[in-house]
C-alpha cells in the first residue's frame, strides 16, 4: 500500500497513522520495534536538522533495510522543509512518501508559489505533499513557561484561507493550527475542536494532520481523529523526554560503561513504550 492507500483506509476507519520524528538510531528502531509489537504501520520522519545528522540517502537506506528487518509497512516523511530545493531533493532521492514544506514563515502568494514548485516535482514521481501556512509555534521542548494563549490563538487556521491554499497548491496534506503547539508546556492548550470541523468542512479533499501531539490529552488526540478525519499525527518532544530519561538512568546504573550500544536495549525499549502508547490512542494498532 502506498501513503495515499494508508491514509485513505485510515480516513475511512477512523485512525490515523503516527508520524514520529527521528533523530538518533535508539528512536530509530524503537519506533519500528514498537510499530512491530502493535502490528501497526508507521511513518518516520526527519526535519532538516535529522537530515544534516543522518544524511538523505542514509535515511532512505535504513528505512528501507527497516521494512525488510521488521516487516512492517514504514512510511517515510521528509518534515519541515523550509525550502522547495529540499523538498525537491528528496524527491529525487527516492524512497521518500511524503515531502512537507513548512512555507508558513513567508507571505501567503509566496507560500503558495513555492508550495506548487513541490507539488509539481512530487507528484511526478507519486509523492504525496503537506502544505503549512500557520505557523506551529514554539521549539520541539519541555517549556517551563506558560504560552500565551491569546497570541496563540492569531496562528490558528482560517478556514477560508486554507481552502484557497489547497485550491492553488494542490497540496494532498495540510498542517492545521487548532490549538497544537511544538513542545510540552506546564498547560497545554485545548485543542479547538469547532474550529477543526469548520477546517474539515472548507478543505473536504484534503488529507489532515496534527503536528505538536506531545502533551495534548489522548481523549482529545482521538476527539480531533474523529472530527476532522485527521490521518497523521505528529509526535517528537515526548521521544526525546522518554530517550533523554532512559539514557540518563542507564548512564546513572552503569558508571563505569563506555560502550554506548550496550546500555541502548533498555533505551530502545523505553522509547517504544512511549510510541505503543500513541499507535493506541491514534486507533492504528492491528490494521497490519
Amino acid at each position: 500500500m502506498t501513503a495515499r492507500d494508508w491514509f485513505d483506509r485510515a480516513q475511512k476507519e477512523g485512525f490515523a497513522i503516527g508520524a514520529f520524528n527521528v533523530d538518533n538510531m535508539d528512536i530509530f528502531k524503537a519506533v519500528c520495534l514498537a510499530g512491530k509489537n502493535k502490528k501497526s504501520s508507521v511513518m518516520l520522519e526527519f526535519s532538516q536538522g535529522e537530515v544534516s545528522y543522518f544524511g538523505l540517502k542514509n535515511i532512505v537506506d535504513l528505512t528501507v533495510n527497516a521494512r525488510q528487518e521488521y516487516g512492517i509497512p514504514i512510511l517515510l516523511n521528509l518534515d519541515h522543509a523550509k525550502s522547495a530545493e529540499d523538498c525537491i531533493a528528496a524527491v529525487e532521492q527516492a524512497g521518500f512518501d511524503d515531502v512537507h514544506f513548512d512555507g508558513s514563515d513567508l507571505p501567503f502568494e509566496k507560500n503558495v508559489e513555492e508550495t506548487k514548485k513541490v507539488v509539481e516535482n512530487a507528484h511526478k514521481k507519486g509523492l504525496l505533499v503537506e502544505g503549512e501556512i500557520d505557523k506551529i509555534s514554539t521549539l520541539s521542548e519541555v517549556h517551563n513557561e506558560e504560552i500565551d494563549l491569546e497570541l496563540l490563538k492569531k496562528s490558528y487556521t482560517d478556514p477560508t484561507k486554507a481552502a484557497k491554499f489547497v485550491k492553488e497548491t494542490g497540496v494532498d496534506i495540510l498542517a492545521a493550527v487548532f490549538g497544537n503547539v511544538h513542545g510540552i508546556f506546564p498547560v497545554q492548550p485545548d485543542l479547538d475542536i469547532d474550529l477543526l470541523s469548520k477546517i474539515r468542512e472548507a478543505v473536504p479533499s484534503c488529507f489532515l494532520s496534527l503536528h505538536g501531539s506531545s502533551g495534548i490529552p489522548a481523549d482529545q488526540v482521538k476527539t480531533a481523529i474523529n472530527v476532522g478525519k485527521i490521518v497523521k499525527v505528529n509526535l517528537n518532544t515526548e521521544l526525546r523526554v522518554a530517550y533523554r530519561e532512559a539514557i540518563g538512568e542507564e548512564l546513572s546504573e552503569n558508571p563505569e560503561e563506555y560502550a554506548s550500544y550496550k546500555l541502548a536495549s533498555d533505551v530502545i525499549l523505553a522509547v517504544a513504550a512511549v510510541v505503543e502508547n500513541k499507535i493506541d490512542v491514534f486507533g492504528s494498532a492491528g490494521k497490519i
